[in-house]
């Protein structure tokens, strides 16, 4: 991990191909098109790792934050293939997630599955039920530095759960200004940092046929294929026939598997399964 570079200590550092990310003497607050550009043209350009980080460190200082992560949420001591770790944080938090295998439990890293997008931490409380340990483990990053942070959820459909987080900024109203430049630069950095990982783009997911879906709904609903039958108007071999044939597509074994391989493909939706 590289010891943190405080701002004023040298010179920015260069982004992919030597060239400066949001290299126009900007104000902090100016966010606009030309930071933007610099953003997507760096954060693709990242040939490696060494690149992607100093690109995320210079982003960092941009946005006058001390700390950063973009990780997927796994055990890290273990990756598995495709995993992303590349951080520069605060030593405290990273024994307890990272050492400690605490990410599960972490209140930020739960709050991911729940926001739709980059949320500041002091909205957690608005995302999640805090208890007594996910207010412990804030008031320890505090004491770390860590005062207030933007993660941006970044999910992939049949892929681990990731995100990137910035913390430890200047001041509240910073952090205000920076949310929206955080999500347009972690989307994009977490994509390029999959890559890397070398995982490869899935094809796109299967499709359902109208009559196929209908019975995959109802079977999601508990209904058993005589039940279906009788509200499809179809025969009870159909049905079978139907359930058959969605399970093959989406390689399930049963029931159980077919609907929820439907649902992270985005061919039904959780309100359809309630009665």
């Amino acid at each position: 991990m590289q010891p943190h570079r405080r701002r004023g200590s040298g010179p920015r550092r260069a982004a992919a191909g030597g060239q400066r990310m949001a290299g126009r003497n900007q104000s902090s607050n100016a966010f606009g098109f030309g930071l933007a550009d610099d953003i997507l043209r760096a954060v693709r350009g990242a040939g490696d790792w060494k690149q992607l980080r100093a690109i995320t460190r210079d982003f960092s200082d941009e946005i006058r934050c001390r700390h950063f992560a973009l990780v997927t949420h796994e055990d890290l001591r273990t990756p598995g293939p495709g995993a992303v770790d590349l951080r520069d944080y605060a030593a405290g938090a990273e024994r307890r997630i990272i050492g400690e295998c605490r990410y599960r439990r972490d209140p930020v890293m739960r709050g991911c599955l729940f926001a739709d997008s980059a949320f500041l931490w002091s909205e957690l409380r608005d995302i999640i039920m805090l208890d007594h340990h996910d207010r412990i483990a804030l008031e320890l990053g505090q004491r770390e530095g860590l005062n207030e942070g933007i993660t941006v959820p970044c999910g992939k459909l049949g892929h681990r759960l990731g995100s990137c987080t910035f913390a430890g900024f200047k001041s509240s109203r910073m952090a205000q200004l920076a949310l929206a430049p955080a999500q347009m630069f972690g989307v994009f950095a977490f994509q390029r940092a999959r890559r890397l990982a070398g995982l490869q783009a899935l094809g796109p997911p299967p499709r359902l046929a109208p009559r196929y879906r209908d019975c995959v709904v109802l079977a999601g609903q508990g209904l058993r294929n005589k039940l279906i039958a009788g509200r499809l108007g179809l025969s009870e071999d159909t049905v079978e026939s139907y359930l058959r044939d969605a399970r093959r597509l989406f390689d399930a074994r049963d029931r159980t598997e077919l609907v929820a391989a439907a649902l992270l493909a985005g061919e039904i939706t959780l309100d359809e399964l309630r009665r």
